[in-house]
């Protein structure tokens, strides 16, 4: 491989969010009386928002009130983001060395730009990516690969120069199918076969991706 960009993915990647969206999310729902199972839940895992609140008015039609459903869960989401996000191990080592390399780099998320500054305030980091790709800027979410080719050509790099981070298969199959390479960390769920069989590698924490660069 020759590597020239890094394309990151955000949510369970960069910040240890993913259990914070689960849990509001299945709150949200028991607070009506109903449950969302963490096996449905799984289909909702690097999936824009729009997307997973069709899924979930599909599961429960009439028996979900969705404008009282998404209330509460973004008060639970918005109290416990206040106590502050982490960021996962690793990534502050990575990035750094990558923009001394002067790797190109992109922020390549499914969550809207609202929640993205908000998650990154404080720090200088967001200033520092050559390429933004949020949920507004394409029509077609994860798992499709159009949020990866658009981070491709924004940073004038050739897919196949690229390598995908991502936590999630359905992100992963966007990187891949995008026709870049792709490491996957994963956070809440391991890597579905066709994934594994199509990763560069399936690592632990991003401490371990330097050595595919």
């Amino acid at each position: 491989m020759d590597i020239k960009a890094v394309l990151f993915d955000m949510d369970g990647l960069i910040f240890d969010t993913e259990g914070l969206y689960k849990k509001s999310w299945q709150h949200a729902v028991s607070e009506q009386g109903l449950e969302l199972t963490d096996e449905y839940y799984k289909k909702f895992i690097g999936v824009q928002d729009a997307e997973c609140e069709r899924l979930l008015q599909m599961k429960f039609a009439e028996q979900l009130d969705m404008a009282r459903f998404r209330l509460v869960r973004d008060v639970m989401l918005e109290a416990e983001i206040e106590k502050g996000i982490a960021y996962k191990t690793g990534f502050e080592e990575l990035f750094a060395g990558l923009k001394s390399r002067e790797f190109k780099c992109a922020l390549v998320t499914s969550s809207a730009l609202p929640q993205v500054e908000h998650h990154f305030s404080g720090s200088g980091y967001l200033s520092l990516f050559d390429a933004l790709i949020t949920a507004e800027k394409v029509e077609n979410g994860k798992p499709a690969p159009d949020c990866y080719s658009m981070a491709c050509e924004q940073l004038d790099t050739a897919a196949a120069e690229c390598l995908v981070l991502e936590d999630s298969n359905n992100g992963m199959r966007a990187g891949l199918d995008a026709g870049c390479y792709a490491v996957m960390i994963p956070d809440l769920l391991p890597p579905d076969a066709d994934v594994a069989e199509r990763a560069r590698a399936v690592v632990a924490s991003l401490a371990e991706v330097e050595k595919f660069l």
